[in-house]
């Protein structure tokens, strides 16, 4: 018994940290315990797990260890749920499990840090030509993009608060892409800017707090909301720090035009590309990312181009993305939100956010002398990114609480991801 607690606690750290939500990670121990005669109690929080174990003989409970750090890898969940459904009478000792979980930890990615780096940087570009920017801002972008990563590796690797890491990382892009546009006199800075920070939101572990908000882990919930939203102001800081160093205007009312279907598709696939690689994606399941992607913005943007509002474009994107990253994940084995972000990152209302915030730092330096078109322009902004954020969570939670059957088990699905 004490055993399985240990093992069952380590499996259940593994997979928090490696991006599974509360509810699948609650099912994925309770399981484990279930297939060798015993019952489970999880308590899941914050700071730890705490596990019961009890049978016709007794009762143990045990404390986990800390949890701490949150990032994305799905080959090493993929691993993790081939785990949880050994057949106990093919698998008796223990102890094999605990040595499979000491691979899973120290594992290495299928991607080499470069090859992250310039996916990401792929990412980038394609969120800034997706935001309307010019191929000049879409060469930057994809420098800042990989910039921004590099970073963001090292700070990693050098173990810094994630917090902290977050907005350093923030700093450091922004200052590669207001430096670099400088190249191209009379280009807007303001997407290189913002597409630094888009590729550094923490997007799975919001939408996982959400998912466990909305569900019966609120504590768990709140906890990774209130990490997600500190993430994001660090980022938000670290940009207008990078804004201010370079010495940019950064202009609150530029306009960024829609994208024929077509092209937006193609941008849309090639943004998800980038997430797959930064989490971890097996080769076999990137073209899931690819499509989660085209069915969010890409269907947004053919929604706005029949006359659709923006919101209203959003919530369907939202939608239609996250039911396809429903089915996709039952096929994989893996929690929802690893496909759904990737489909819809791309629709979060970045660029009206930060132009929102510039414009709320402008009327706050001109104090009463702030023109009327400068208030109503942020004010306009500010209402926009909220509507659109909340029509993109209205959708997001449409899909995951719709019912979603389980495809049959194949021997294909059951083998190795890799």
């Amino acid at each position: 018994m004490a055993d399985l607690a240990h093992v069952a606690l380590r499996l259940g750290r593994l997979m928090l940290i490696n991006g599974a939500d509360t509810a699948h990670v609650h099912e994925a121990v309770v399981a484990l315990a279930g297939r060798r005669g015993y019952q489970a109690h999880l308590l899941i929080s914050a700071e730890g797990l705490l596990l019961t174990l009890a049978n016709a003989e007794g009762f143990r409970t045990r404390l986990g260890p800390a949890v701490s750090g949150m990032a994305v890898n799905m080959n090493a969940l993929g691993a993790l749920d081939r785990i949880c459904r050994f057949d106990p009478a093919a698998v008796p000792d223990i102890a094999l499990i605990d040595r499979q979980l000491d691979d899973i930890e120290k594992g290495t990615r299928i991607y080499r840090p470069w090859l992250v780096a310039i996916g990401i940087g792929i990412t980038a570009a394609s969120l800034a030509r997706l935001f309307g920017g010019d191929w000049p801002v879409v060469t930057v972008s994809f420098l800042v993009g990989m910039a921004t990563q590099s970073l963001r590796q090292m700070l990693v690797a050098s173990h810094t608060n994630p917090v902290a890491g977050a907005g350093l990382a923030a700093f450091g892009g922004g200052i590669v892409g207001a430096l670099a546009i400088k190249a191209f006199p009379g280009t807007s800075p303001t997407l290189c800017l913002v597409v630094a920070g888009m590729i550094l939101v923490p997007g799975v572990p919001l939408l996982n707090g959400l998912r466990d908000t909305l569900g019966d882990h609120v504590g768990t919930g709140l906890a990774r909301l209130t990490l997600g939203t500190a993430t994001v102001l660090a980022i938000a800081l670290g940009l207008f720090f990078a804004a201010m160093v370079a010495g940019d205007t950064l202009p609150v009312g530029e306009s960024f035009p829609l994208l024929p279907t077509g092209e937006d598709f193609l941008f849309s696939a090639l943004a998800g590309l980038g997430y797959a690689m930064l989490f971890n994606v097996p080769a076999r399941a990137i073209l899931a990312c690819m499509l989660c992607a085209i069915a969010g913005h890409g269907l947004r943007t053919a929604v706005e181009q029949l006359g659709l509002e923006l919101s209203v474009a959003s919530l369907i994107g939202a939608f239609t993305a996250t039911i396809l990253a429903r089915g996709l994940a039952h096929r994989f084995r893996v929690p929802t939100v690893t496909f759904a972000f990737p489909g819809i990152v791309a629709m979060i209302p970045g660029a009206f956010a930060f132009r929102a915030g510039v414009g709320g730092l402008e009327i706050m330096r001109a104090g009463g002398g702030a023109s009327p078109a400068l208030v109503g322009e942020t004010i306009g902004l500010a209402v926009t990114t909220i509507v659109v954020t909340a029509a993109i969570a209205i959708g997001l939670c449409l899909a995951l609480a719709m019912p979603v059957a389980a495809p049959s088990r194949s021997p294909e699905s059951a083998g190795d991801p890799r």
